[in-house]
């Protein structure tokens, strides 16, 4: 049976986008900092990091990140939905979201699609790499609850 969820799971699903997209930003930054300093707010500063401003919009990204999460995958708001259909309302909320972002805050030109075709590889790999931590997480509780069960088996 899974525990009750409290705010400071949320508050820890929020710092684990945050801290994982700040990471790959930076790297962005060494890497195209300077060359996309010209065309995008995220590289404001070129090769030197993010700006404030710019961390503080990834960290609102991950609030509302966190909150599709929360709403599609939360029995208490939808109970009798598909999980097909709740990760993909939650994946289209979240393009969505980073859209008007890249619109009211300029990330990336809105006419270059050589932005649009890194945004949605970045956020390709970036899903891949969800799923994969995620059952790699499920297959080493499910081996921990099998060991539990085995060892109450034994007790009985």
């Amino acid at each position: 049976m899974e525990r009750e969820k409290t705010i400071f799971d949320y508050i820890g699903q929020v710092f684990v986008i945050f801290g994982g997209t700040i990471v790959i930003l930076n790297v962005f930054c060494l890497l195209f900092g300077e060359s996309a300093q010209n065309f995008s707010t995220m590289f404001s500063m070129g090769s030197e990091g993010l700006s404030v401003a710019t961390m503080m919009q990834f960290l609102l990204v991950s609030v509302l990140i966190t909150f599709w999460r929360f709403l599609f995958f939360t029995d208490k708001i939808i109970k009798n939905l598909s999980l097909v259909i709740r990760t993909t309302g939650m994946f289209i909320s979240v393009v969505m979201t980073i859209v008007v972002f890249v619109v009211v805050f300029g990330w990336f030109p809105i006419g270059l699609w050589q932005a649009w075709l890194g945004f949605f590889v970045s956020f390709v790999i970036s899903v891949a790499a969800s799923v994969g931590i995620s059952v790699l997480k499920e297959k080493a509780e499910d081996e921990k609850m099998a060991k539990a069960l085995a060892r109450l088996k034994e007790e009985v």
